[in-house]
């Protein structure tokens, strides 16, 4: 897309690579924003400032002069290449194709994160413990003695007094009711929250009601599948939080909608939404049953990734006196938010504690049973937003950490998600350096556990010094560092490299979470020692290796028996 011409209405036919779709791009306008209008959501944590390096796109040929910004984030192969970051350019006309229309010139382009690349990430594959459940919606076969001359009491009447409760009923699902009566015996099945009829449904579906808990991180959503006769869990999907195109943390998601108003809000919650509803959809499939076969939606995540989910206005969030709209937890109707369930399913989202200690991790304390023990617990979600609960008996405490997107890929420079691909171990063993991949591939990049075990293996056999510098020394492997001082880098995998920054962005990361811990023990007058157990929670959680969190300092020094996935 060489520069040839600008002009109003002017557009450039853009091969968008490797699917081989064809769109339309506006002359003039900034290539990451108008990518975006096209729904391909190019991974940018810093929003399009220029200053994360992330939102890479490769063209295949006539690649515009590179910026400043291009050669402070890529290297020199990589320009040659034709790798530009596509918030530093405009959609330029030309590039030898002929006038037809409003449409000039034509160029092909490789996005380095398709929209739906992400969506494939692999699933967690730790299912939790079954147990009772009182999910607050409830199915009853009901089998209702047929209306006669003496018997004529009305549909609804003859429902409710064999149900012995004054329920009320939506209209549409009032609509169903005679046909179900009469074409099936007077035989049905009512699935009903507390004070709601939800649906009806002619014969025996008393077993057939599910559930779908939710959490919604700032990097990642989880979706987890339930049968809510008797807890047992059935699926689990995971995949990219796609408002991750408009920043990797809260706070730059909470400046998109300041800038762009109801319109912003919008465009983030529609993003977050129709990607749930993917995995929901991906879920139903899996098992085999039918998304309106859900009644029951429990969300949870930090409270400005509920607010977007919601569309309510975050503009108070981000600053003094940081005031959300609700705190408390809400129940609404499916059809409200826009989830692919039943409509009338219950949305319940979990309260909050502050404006940045969310349900989330509400939902760890509640699951770990922390208030009610005698001892000194130390509850971890390890994410963008980390954030940290401390019990001492019955006294409890917690905070929100600034983490960052380094343990979520997102600000590494070979950084990704747990994909198919991607380092997720790294070991040393007698000298040898050992890279475990995702899916058993060929490397490609590094997951946030994988980024863990690089710098704690490297730090162990002293090639990552004190102050996090990479240094050479006798040992072995010392041979696979290259290049020097901030340019310094280490080769992990055949083209996969730890770089300098990579160990600086994880130590911001770290030192963040690990101040949160260190506040905690000194405002409940404790030491490290003291605690019982550290509980580190979440899906990512739990593929962290104690013994790195150990070295790398994330944690406190405790014996590793007492870390707890």
């Amino acid at each position: 897309m060489s520069m040839v011409s600008k002009g109003k209405g002017i557009k450039v036919k853009v091969t968008i690579l490797p699917e081989k779709r064809e769109i339309l791009l506006p002359v003039g306008e900034n290539l990451l924003i108008t990518l975006r209008k096209k729904g391909l959501n190019i991974l940018s944590p810093c929003n399009g400032a220029g200053t994360c390096g992330q939102c890479k796109v490769r063209f295949e040929q006539d690649a515009p002069t590179p910026t400043e910004g291009d050669r402070r984030f890529l290297n020199s192969q990589e320009i040659e290449d034709g790798w530009r970051l596509s918030c530093l350019h405009e959609v330029e006309g030309g590039g030898g194709g002929s006038l037809v229309g409003q449409v000039e010139g034509e160029a092909a382009i490789y996005l380095v994160a398709q929209a739906g690349e992400l969506e494939t990430k692999a699933q967690v594959d730790s299912f939790l413990e079954e147990g009772d459940v009182d999910p607050g919606v409830s199915a009853h076969f009901l089998e209702l003695s047929p209306p006669g001359r003496d018997d004529q009491r009305a549909d609804l009447l003859r429902l409710r007094e064999r149900l012995e409760q004054e329920l009320m009923v939506p209209l549409p699902v009032l609509k169903r009711l005679p046909s179900i009566l009469r074409n099936n015996e007077f035989s049905l099945t009512v699935i009903k929250a507390e004070k709601e009829i939800l649906n009806l449904l002619p014969n025996d579906h008393s077993d057939e009601i599910y559930g779908v808990a939710i959490d919604i991180g700032t990097t990642t959503l989880a979706c987890y599948l339930f049968e809510l006769v008797g807890g047992r869990q059935l699926a689990v999907a995971a995949g990219s939080n796609p408002q991750s195109a408009f920043g990797a943390d809260v706070i730059s998601r909470i400046g998109h909608v300041r800038e762009q108003g109801e319109e912003g809000s919008e465009e983030l919650r529609r993003l977050v939404v129709d990607a749930l509803n993917e995995l929901i959809t991906r879920m139903a499939r899996e098992v085999g049953i039918k998304r309106d076969a859900v009644y029951k939606v429990t969300v949870v995540g930090n409270p400005t990734m509920l607010h977007l989910f919601l569309g309510i206005d975050t503009s108070a969030i981000d600053h003094s006196p940081y005031v959300p709209v609700i705190q408390n937890g809400l129940t609404l109707r499916a059809e409200e938010v826009g989830l692919a369930v039943s409509p009338f399913a219950r949305v319940e989202t979990l309260p909050a504690i502050s404006a940045y200690v969310g349900s989330d991790i509400v939902a760890g304390m509640l699951y770990a049973d922390m208030r009610t023990k005698d001892t000194i617990e130390l509850l971890l979600d390890i994410g963008t937003n980390g954030e940290v609960v401390l019990t001492v008996g019955s006294r409890m405490f917690s905070c929100s950490t600034a983490a960052g997107p380094a343990f979520e890929g997102a600000s590494i420079s070979q950084g990704m998600s747990a994909l198919n691909g991607a380092i997720h171990r790294v070991t040393v063993e007698d000298g040898e350096l050992s890279c475990s991949v995702i899916g058993g591939k060929e490397a490609r990049g590094s997951c946030g556990s994988g980024l863990l075990d690089a710098v704690a293996v490297l730090r162990e056999i002293g090639l990552i010094d004190n102050s996090g510098r990479l240094c050479r020394t006798e040992y072995p492997l010392s041979s696979q560092i290259e290049g020097e001082g901030t340019k310094a880098r280490f080769l992990l995998s055949d083209g996969v490299y730890l770089n300098q920054k990579d160990i600086r962005e994880f130590q911001l990361a770290k030192g963040a979470i690990r101040a949160g811990i260190e506040v905690m023990l000194e405002h409940a007058s404790i030491d490290s020692a003291d605690i019982d157990r550290i509980l580190v929670g979440g899906a990512f959680g739990s593929s962290l290796s104690s013994l790195s969190l150990l070295r790398t300092g994330l944690l406190p020094s405790i014996d590793a028996e007492r870390i707890i996935s």
